[in-house]
């Protein structure tokens, strides 16, 4: 990609770019990796460009199922309907083998790359496998969370004793469960963007992933990560050995001082 090739890309796009917009022209193909405001906006004269170092693999071939609870109509359709939108406007980073991504509430997993075992993002020249059997799995009725207290903005945590379950929710874990379709279990804890979450209970109990009709709830006191514990308390025969000890070094010093 050449710098003037880039430019043209942008310029030449009619639309607001964003983050995970896959972008062409003559020379140049790419994928716009961050934008300053975050919800992006058009390309202008004196919008700044700033050409990353690093240089996406592109995968020659890949192979792309869907999840059965939220199967639409027919393989073709997902396929023109949420499998080209998603890699045309939604790519951000290199994936691999089981990369789970959705759009539009249908939900998909990678199952296989070529070359093989490598990462990369899906470009012009990428032929996408997209028909098999479809994933089957246990979507879950309920799932509990609660967030750690380290790093938690205050924002979220009214007081010590409560939480800002909306705000939790609507900023943190629907956001990260509408791409992530893999199960969770109880004691589980999850990395969502900067907060650490842990899971405390799910319906049913052995767990199972997220669902459209999943309850979510993050409700209760923010976790510490570490816990300080009490100082143990010394056996009875160790505590008297030792204040034995104690009374025979008093006794010889009296004596030393009797001495003298």
């Amino acid at each position: 990609n050449t710098a003037e090739a880039v430019r043209s890309a942008l310029r030449d796009f009619e639309d607001d770019l964003h983050t995970g917009l896959r972008l062409e022209s003559p020379g140049a193909e790419l994928v716009v990796g961050a934008c300053e405001p975050p919800a992006g906006g058009r390309f202008g004269a004196k919008t700044e460009i700033i050409l990353a170092d690093q240089v996406l693999g592109v995968f020659q071939k890949i192979h792309v199922l869907p999840y059965k609870d939220t199967f639409k109509y027919n393989f073709d359709h997902m396929y023109h309907n949420h499998l080209v939108p998603y890699f045309q406007t939604q790519q951000v980073g290199e994936f691999t083998k089981g990369f789970e991504f959705s759009y539009d509430s249908v939900r998909f997993q990678v199952v296989g790359v070529q070359p093989e075992d490598s990462y990369g993002v899906v470009g012009h020249n990428t032929e996408i496998f997209y028909e098999g059997p479809e994933i089957e799995r246990k979507v879950l009725e309920r799932l509990q969370l609660i967030p750690f207290e380290e790093g938690l903005p205050d924002k979220y945590r009214p007081n010590k004793l409560s939480l800002d379950e909306a705000g939790l929710l609507r900023d943190y874990v629907r956001p990260y469960f509408a791409q992530r379709s893999a199960a969770v279990r109880t004691g589980e804890t999850l990395q969502i963007r900067d907060l650490r979450f842990k899971i405390i209970a799910t319906r049913p109990s052995e767990g199972g992933g997220v669902g459209k009709e999943t309850e979510l709830a993050c409700q209760g006191v923010a976790l510490k990560e570490h816990f300080k514990p009490p100082p143990r308390a010394q056996p009875k025969g160790k505590a008297a050995a030792k204040a034995a000890a104690a009374a025979s070094r008093d006794d010889q010093e009296n004596q030393q001082c009797l001495v003298s």
